[in-house]
């Protein structure tokens, strides 16, 4: 092995200069001490009305680096002792509901006195009283210089070139904002809350795959595809990002397009330039035109609801209230056929027009309810026999839009033997004219039909 020899003259010049490259190198990626921070989830709560009916606080700091019309990260809950780190658009003075946009651990709500802080090692950090860490970034020694929240509700950390080492766009959880995307494969999938007052995970994502940007109904850990934009599988998309455009290119213009920008692995969507004014690129393969509104609307999100429902949200301060509109859903009377949502009559009941007319039972059909409930199943070991009422002229949420009308051809007997073979079976909706049969997982929304399709309601005598 070669070997080197110094002499003491020449070590001299070299310790020190070692010495300034390994001090140079290891402070190069830390955090200024002014721009660190810690905030502590203590103090009064906000007197004006929140989306979910939420209790906040604000975040505080000398810079207000926590603000950016109309986007402000504060601490919100719907139940007393547990917190979410959410962000919020709108402000108190709209005399309009506040919306939640994002949040950092809707799974795991943290106590009073949490803190949020961003160290010298450029960690970006959510932490209950006794430490425990809640929810992080994981950009420590990473480059990170400072910490920004974008005019476009984009929350960063960035180097000191303003690259972003982390950015909130890339994890939404259940809405988009405009500029945001979902990734192919669930990479981020969008997942609704429970309810209102339950923010955690609740039963609906909305997933990019190869066959489409697909809505799924998550039935006791089983996916069932309900519907959403199917696309042609050689297509190969990559990613669908939420976007809102003038009609003619003027941000003053009147008219503005509400976006679904589609691309593929042939023409994958231009990389950001990291610039810390630039809210997001702007290219497109192909797009869906969602609606057209006739004012700005580059304050928009949108947003997969626990109802199952897919909708859009926009806001416009130039009005003196009810600055928030819902501008297009999915189910909606200009889009998807209203009673094609799965619990548009809740968890049982008829569906027409758009609107819930029955609940249906054993003794026909009944006045609708929100309490209106299938009929309870002993379970598959249980001993007992299963017997069907029946519903003439209907058909289900799952016919039309996604699964189709099952298979066939096949008698009604045959399918009822099936279905009583089939312990996750509820019923079945059989098409006369067709012969063709649909065993049903859930229940949910049964839609007026044609009375050449008829839907058998298991239920245990």
């Amino acid at each position: 092995m070669k070997s080197y020899n110094f002499s003491p003259f020449s070590l001299f010049f070299i310790i020190p200069f070692l010495a300034l490259h390994f001090h140079a190198s290891t402070t190069e990626a830390q955090v200024p001490q002014k721009a660190t921070f810690t905030v502590y989830n203590q103090g009064d709560f906000g007197e004006y009305i929140t989306e979910y009916d939420a209790g906040y606080r604000i975040l505080r700091h000398d810079e207000d680096i926590f603000f950016a019309f109309p986007f402000r990260l504060c601490f919100y809950n719907t139940t007393p002792g547990e917190f979410i780190l959410g962000l919020r658009a709108g402000v108190p003075n709209d005399e309009d509901l506040m919306r939640w946009v994002w949040d950092a651990n809707r799974n795991h709500p943290v106590k009073e006195n949490a803190t949020f802080s961003l160290g010298r090692d450029g960690n970006l950090v959510l932490a209950n009283p006794d430490g425990r860490i809640v929810w992080q970034t994981n950009t420590a020694n990473k480059g990170v210089t400072g910490f920004k929240l974008l005019s476009n509700g984009n929350m960063v950390l960035h180097d000191k070139k303003g690259k972003f080492i982390w950015q909130s766009f890339d994890y939404p959880v259940d809405t988009l904002l405009v500029g945001m995307s979902v990734r192919r494969n669930g990479i981020n999938k969008l997942v609704s809350r429970t309810s209102d007052v339950d923010g955690r995970d609740g039963k609906y994502s909305l997933v990019l795959e190869n066959n489409g940007f697909n809505l799924y109904l998550n039935n006791s850990g089983k996916l069932i595809a309900y519907n959403g934009w199917g696309q042609d599988p050689s297509n190969r998309l990559t990613s669908i990002r939420f976007n809102a455009e003038p009609i003619d290119q003027d941000p003053k213009s009147a008219g503005w397009e509400l976006l679904l920008e589609q691309f593929n692995e042939a023409k994958p969507p231009p990389p950001p330039r990291r610039s810390l004014l630039q809210s997001f690129p702007v290219g497109r393969d192909s797009t869906i035109i969602l609606r057209k509104v006739n004012y700005n609307a580059s304050i928009s999100f949108f947003r997969l609801g626990s109802d199952g429902n897919v909708r859009v949200f926009t806001y416009f301060d130039k009005v003196p209230y009810l600055k928030w509109s819902e501008t297009w859903a999915f189910f909606s009377s200009y889009y998807v056929r209203e009673c094609g949502q799965p619990e548009k009559c809740g968890a049982f009941g008829l569906c027409q027009k758009g609107m819930c007319v029955a609940c249906p039972s054993p003794k026909g059909l009944l006045g609708w309810s929100d309490v209106c409930a299938p009929p309870t199943l002993k379970p598959c070991s249980a001993a007992g026999k299963v017997d069907y009422y029946k519903i003439v002229g209907v058909e289900h949420f799952l016919n039309r839009e996604s699964t189709g009308n099952g298979e066939g051809p096949i008698t009604v007997e045959a399918c009822r033997d099936k279905c009583n073979k089939d312990c996750e079976c509820k019923g079945f909706v059989y098409k006369q004219d067709i012969k063709k049969c649909l065993r049903l997982p859930v229940l949910g929304t049964l839609i007026r039909d044609a009375n050449t399709s008829t839907a058998y309601i298991k239920y245990s005598l």
